[in-house]
């Protein structure tokens, strides 16, 4: 079985629900914004929902994150729509031969020289008019409806609001196109579709990916098989629940790590057992190390942030002590707004939890003791 973990995951455990909610809403034409943070099986969701959909709906998926200019995107739009019929890399073979390209490819809703022509379009605004209407032109002459992916749609903040808006004018005009919209920087995607004073205000169904449920999880790995009949014991099943909180990501990397440390011992045994799963762990950590320790140091620059931050990982939260309380709900706010810690305030990345646990000492000698204004 492939178990890779980040990148693009193949493994998609305990989404069943979420499955059945994307089908129901593309269903009735709804636009869905899937939110949720990095590395929580967002893409591979989405992807594993439109991978089963050839035969009922047109699919196309666009990186936001991957353009860095208005132009840039259009360029992967297009590439997506030409790829419906079978054109890959339309834009770089368009670019550099346009008559051999020409030739060599016929499509049915329209002359590749449509694509081309979009090319030569200076006027960002209108090739991202006339971009965005190739959706729905293909759907209409197709027949089918077409459900348009927008991996990172967050990252299109860096286009500026008019560009946003522009967007929604042409999207809300497509009655044959559903989109879907993915994003992790919760309050970024929360800004886009519930405050009323932006554009996409309302315009998709909110679906917030949390925790996997340790039901998943244990079911997952108690029938997982890996190599040589390779099976994970029950005590490292638990072992493992434990240590990743519902974290999907480390759910993948810790049974993976745990399988290598497992043959490492060379031990003769045909199953995993918990300390291979706490020497995974142990390994995750050190791996990590670095990232940590320069995550901390951000959040430790800024008054009695760092502090707070501890707190939250070693003691839990208190409400009374030298940092006033609406400072420290300032702070709470900000690591929210942040990513690193949820609406109940624990800690979005477990193994940053364990790794600000483990250095307990360390950080009470460079805890940041600047006051607030």
């Amino acid at each position: 079985m492939k178990l890779n973990a980040g990148g693009l995951s193949s493994v998609v455990i305990g989404r069943e629900k979420e499955l059945i909610q994307l089908d129901a809403y593309v269903s009735l034409g709804q636009h869905i914004a899937v939110i949720a943070p990095r590395r929580y099986g967002k893409t591979t969701l989405v992807n594993a929902f439109l991978d089963k959909q050839e035969d009922r709906y047109l699919t196309c998926k666009i990186d936001v994150f991957a353009a860095s200019t208005i132009r840039e995107f259009c360029e992967i739009y297009i590439d997506a729509i030409y790829k419906l019929d079978g054109v890959k890399n339309f834009v770089k073979h368009a670019k550099d031969n346009v008559m051999e390209i020409m030739g060599r490819f016929s499509l049915e809703y329209g002359d590749v020289k449509v694509g081309y022509d979009l090319l030569k379009e200076e006027d960002e605004n209108e090739l991202a008019r006339k971009t965005f209407y190739l959706a729905q032109s293909i759907s209409v002459s197709k027949g089918k409806k077409l459900i348009a992916f927008f991996d990172e749609f967050g990252d299109l903040s860096k286009f500026g609001q008019g560009f946003i808006k522009k967007l929604r004018s042409y999207f809300q005009a497509h009655s044959n196109v559903v989109y879907i919209f993915a994003g992790s920087q919760q309050s970024v995607m929360d800004d886009i579709f519930l405050n009323s004073d932006n554009a996409f205000f309302n315009f998709a169904t909110l679906m917030r990916i949390g925790r996997l449920p340790n039901e998943s999880i244990e079911t997952f790995a108690s029938e997982l098989i890996l190599g040589e009949n390779i099976r994970f014991d029950d005590e490292a099943v638990k072992s493992l629940m434990q240590g990743v909180g519902g974290h999907p990501f480390y759910t993948i990397k810790v049974l993976q790590e745990g399988y290598i440390c497992f043959l490492m011992e060379n031990s003769g045994k045909y199953t995993v057992c918990a300390n291979n799963i706490h020497q995974a762990i142990k390994k995750i950590l050190f791996d990590n190390a670095v990232y940590f320790e320069t995550l901390w140091q951000k959040l430790n620059s800024k008054k009695h942030k760092g502090s707070i931050v501890k707190e939250l990982a070693i003691d839990g939260f208190k409400s009374g002590d030298k940092v006033s309380l609406s400072y420290k709900s300032q702070m709470i706010k900000e690591l929210k707004d942040d990513g690193v810690i949820d609406e109940n305030k624990k800690f979005v990345d477990p193994m940053f939890l364990k790794w600000l646990q483990s250095s307990n000492d360390a950080l009470d000698n460079n805890i940041s003791s600047l006051s607030p204004n």
